[in-house]
């Protein structure tokens, strides 16, 4: 995640509750709770993104179905995440000070511990996810889900030749997503979002409508 100041974009929550998105037809894996930076296994997201997902998949996809890696996570997991790849990029970079891992680490993992600042993901507004067949085999988008580096990009393999399939499949992606009203990330092909700050502030739009949801079945409780 490019280091960007969406904070600052009002919040006007409009109480979408949160779903599990394992009652979808999507196939489901839980990625952070595999790699044990996660104890929970659900997979939670916005009633609404859910919704156009489905859509997505039942009129765009021609059979093929999304895969859902990771959409809501709660702090806690944010914290393991950021933590895991400091010390990735720590032992990969030695030389580097305080100030370059944070700058670095902060590119693709937003810091958690900032009262300020909401992470995306917290919202249930942020989604990772890719495609796969009729069969269930992940189609070709040229990295693997979280590949902290440049060929994660979006636009990677437009701008240096070399996978045309995974060029094609990250246009088909792309263009499917952002036509149901999503927002893209510029460092990450499997990363989209709706209604929260990021994408409020890539639609320009003058607030994002979800907020921070701490709790799924809490902030299902108190919306009912």
């Amino acid at each position: 995640m490019t280091n960007i100041r969406y904070e600052d974009v009002p919040i006007r929550e409009n109480h979408d509750p949160m779903v599990n998105l394992s009652d979808y037809p999507f196939v489901i894996e839980p990625m952070y709770h595999a790699w044990n930076l996660s104890d929970d296994p659900t997979l939670w997201a916005r009633k609404s993104i859910a919704d156009k997902l489905l859509h997505i998949q039942q009129t765009q996809l021609g059979g093929k179905r999304f895969k859902i890696w990771d959409p809501w996570r709660s702090r806690v997991v944010q914290t393991n995440i950021y933590n895991k790849y400091w010390r990735e990029l720590e032992a990969e970079y030695p030389e580097w000070d305080r100030e370059t891992l944070e700058r670095e680490v902060g590119v693709f993992v937003t810091k958690p511990d900032n009262p300020h600042r909401v992470p995306p993901h917290a919202t249930g507004g942020s989604i990772d996810l890719t495609l796969v067949d009729e069969g269930g085999e992940e189609l070709d988008l040229g990295t693997v889900f979280d590949h902290f580096g440049p060929e994660a990009a979006p636009d990677y393999f437009e701008e240096n030749p070399g996978n045309d399939t995974a060029r094609d499949n990250r246009r088909f992606l792309r263009t499917v997503m952002m036509d149901a009203g999503f927002g893209d990330d510029p460092d990450e092909w499997w990363h989209f979002d709706f209604g929260n700050q990021k994408w409020a502030l890539f639609k320009d739009a003058p607030f994002a409508v979800y907020g921070e949801v701490t709790n799924p079945l809490e902030f299902n409780a108190r919306i009912t």
